[in-house]
């Protein structure tokens, strides 16, 4: 099979449902040789900023280990969701290993059914870097935890357990309370492993702390460190935290909330560096995360008109949005949007209404989009004028519109992101 056709295949399966379990995929696995258990695996969860925290462990560690890191979306193709280091797996393993699995798939299909999109992938990111021999695997939990595609690893094969800021998100496949997306988010804690989370509302706490407790797992809260930042702007962020003493960091990335991602993963790799499961200094972390960037998530596209592109797919990722750009210095915000159907759209558009009286929303060529005139609908109650158009004419509206000073902003779910920086980076802005 060729790539095309693998995608074609996948783009075809169930993506997200309701599950009790991931037995499927745990069977797909095993009858074929549970290529799982032959990796070491670090696992990050949570409902935003687990993304970010994976690149910067990879980042981080991608000099002195072969490490393997599986997130999503994508935000150009499939390939990128699987990478060593930096370089994404090839067209030709993407068909060979898809190929695989499609003809593999008949052991278990009469029994337990189809793979759904995310199993599909998942195996795929597992089969790789089994093949390739990887030091360390660094897997994104795809939306829950409990349930999760990559929830196949006991204490033996996994490292530490990251659980980043849970928020509510996917309610219709995680539960309407907190409580409920806490628990799924908690339930990648393995008997005995080793946790970190940088959340810090009590409700979630209680839940993960119970999960931690019935699994005699130990758990570190970055909530209990000391930091501060030093200086936030256009051009990166200083910051420092109390480790051992008081250690000074920067990072290239802005966005005020990379911050919390980043002393995540520093605070997990502290961790294990510690407890000698893995060796690496800080004086290696610290000169690593200055270096790494991360595409689609307060990007700066362009300098001249400035533009800034940024994956907020949810009202806790708008609102961290917002406390970011409250840093930078613009005359007037000119926003482009898109909102995902399953998302809290009309919280969303209050929260930034606060920041600019006019909008643009993009009608995305995806099923889970909201239809844009109901969204320019909603933006009104909020005053917000708002006008609907395609990728290329907003920006090009607001290319008219811009003046020095000024700050374009794109910003929506990351299939949005993804489908905008593509068209953004044909033209010849100065960056």
């Amino acid at each position: 099979m060729t790539y095309q056709e693998v995608v074609k295949d996948i783009e075809g399966r169930i993506g997200k449902f309701k599950s009790k379990g991931n037995v499927r995929i745990r069977k797909f696995l095993e009858k074929n040789g549970s290529p799982h258990k032959n990796l070491k695996v670090i696992h990050v969860a949570g409902t935003n900023g687990k993304g970010s925290t994976v690149n910067f462990i990879k980042d981080i560690l991608k000099e002195d280990y072969k490490v393997g890191s599986f997130v999503s979306p994508h935000l150009i193709t499939y390939c990128d969701r699987i990478k060593i280091g930096d370089a994404e797996i090839s067209r030709d393993d993407f068909a060979d290993i898809g190929e695989f699995i499609i003809n593999r798939e008949s052991e278990i299909i009469e029994e337990y059914g189809a793979l759904n999109l995310f199993e599909f992938l998942t195996i795929m990111a597992i089969v790789y870097f089994e093949r390739e021999k990887v030091d360390l695997a660094i897997l994104e939990v795809g939306m829950g935890g409990r349930a999760d595609s990559t929830n196949i690893f006991t204490s033996r094969e996994k490292l530490i357990s990251i659980i980043t800021s849970i928020s509510m998100d996917h309610m219709e496949y995680l539960g309407s309370t907190i409580e409920e997306i806490a628990s799924a988010k908690a339930g990648i804690v393995t008997e005995g492993g080793l946790v970190v989370t940088t959340n810090k509302d009590r409700k979630i706490l209680r839940i993960i702390n119970k999960e931690v407790e019935e699994k005699n797992a130990e758990i570190f809260y970055t909530k209990n460190l000391e930091s501060e930042i030093i200086k936030s702007s256009l051009f990166g962020i200083d910051f420092k935290l109390k480790l051992d003493d008081w250690e000074s960091f920067i990072l290239t990335q802005i966005g005020d909330y990379q911050v919390e991602n980043a002393i995540g993963a520093i605070y997990a790799l502290y961790l294990l560096n510690k407890k000698k499961i893995l060796k690496i200094s800080l004086e290696k972390i610290k000169s690593r995360i200055e270096k790494s960037t991360w595409a689609g998530r307060m990007e700066i596209v362009s300098r001249d008109p400035l533009m800034i592109l940024d994956g907020a797919h949810n009202f806790d990722g708008i609102k961290k949005l917002v406390e970011s750009i409250d840093n930078f210095k613009f005359k007037k915000l000119h926003l482009i949007m898109s909102i995902l159907s399953d998302k809290e759209h009309k919280k969303m558009l209050e929260e930034i209404s606060n920041y600019t009286d006019e909008v643009v929303f993009v009608n995305l060529d995806y099923k889970r989009g909201t239809n844009p005139e109901e969204l320019k609908r909603e933006a009104a109650d909020y005053g917000l004028h708002a006008e609907v158009m395609n990728v290329e004419d907003a920006i090009n509206y607001y290319k008219e519109k811009y003046q020095d000073g000024d700050l374009i902003l794109v910003t929506g779910s990351l299939y949005f992101v993804s489908e905008a920086r593509s068209v953004i980076l044909n033209y010849n802005y100065s960056i």
